[in-house]
């Protein structure tokens, strides 16, 4: 009961968080003209609070809290948090492009759906538990590609300044150049989000395919 009651207020603040997010975003977009421009400086706060919180996730699942694989949960948090903090927020001019409030709301509108589904747990209605598991169809492609549309156009910031770099000599007598780790990480990084996003369609299969299972019983 402690856990559930845990879970739950977890899901439900997430859920508050992601959701200042999004209406944060669409303020912006709505107060500027239709421009995109001051997405990230208006609601990037609560973006980058939310994601970070999210750690929380690989946790529970390595707790066995809940039944979500841990590397699943690793990579999904992981992938985005190195994403927004290690690179797209140190760089500024990468603030107001579109492909960074395109990821902003990409985000935002598939966590106000998943967090309130696992608020929810077996009380989820049946329509948001359809677009729990379709609105990721479109929205991960597109939060998926501005990640890395981000990260290939800070290539050359990161090449000036250099950062997160390990230099010999040193007491662990190991080197790091993270220029180096960030392109090898464009190269593999559509291959982790291909794989994650097909085991959310293995999931959409279960989930979808058990309602319609007992709609028919």
């Amino acid at each position: 009961m402690v856990t559930k009651m845990y879970l739950t207020a977890y899901n439900v603040a997430q859920s508050l968080v992601w959701s200042a997010a999004l209406v944060l975003s669409v303020r912006s977009i709505v107060e500027n003209g239709g421009s995109l421009t001051s997405v990230y400086d208006d609601a990037g706060w609560f973006v980058r609070l939310g994601q970070c919180s999210a750690v929380m996730e690989v946790l529970h699942s390595l707790l066995g809290l809940v039944r979500s694989p841990v590397l699943t949960a690793l990579m999904q948090w992981a992938g985005r948090t190195h994403a927004i903090m290690a690179v797209i927020h140190p760089i500024e001019s990468l603030h107001g492009t579109t492909a960074a409030a395109l990821m902003f709301l990409a985000w935002s509108m598939s966590e106000v759906i998943r967090y309130p589904s696992y608020a929810l747990g077996a009380n989820i209605p049946g329509w948001l538990n359809w677009l729990r598991y379709s609105a990721f169809i479109p929205l991960y492609p597109i939060g998926g590609s501005a990640e890395i549309w981000l990260m290939y156009h800070s290539l050359p910031t990161i090449d000036a300044r250099v950062p997160y770099t390990i230099s010999m000599p040193n007491a662990f007598n190991a080197a790091f150049y993270y220029p180096w780790f960030l392109r090898g990480l464009l190269y593999v990084y559509p291959l982790l989000l291909l794989k994650l996003y097909l085991y959310v369609f293995v999931q959409r299969k279960k989930k979808l395919g058990a309602d319609k299972g007992k709609k028919n019983a």
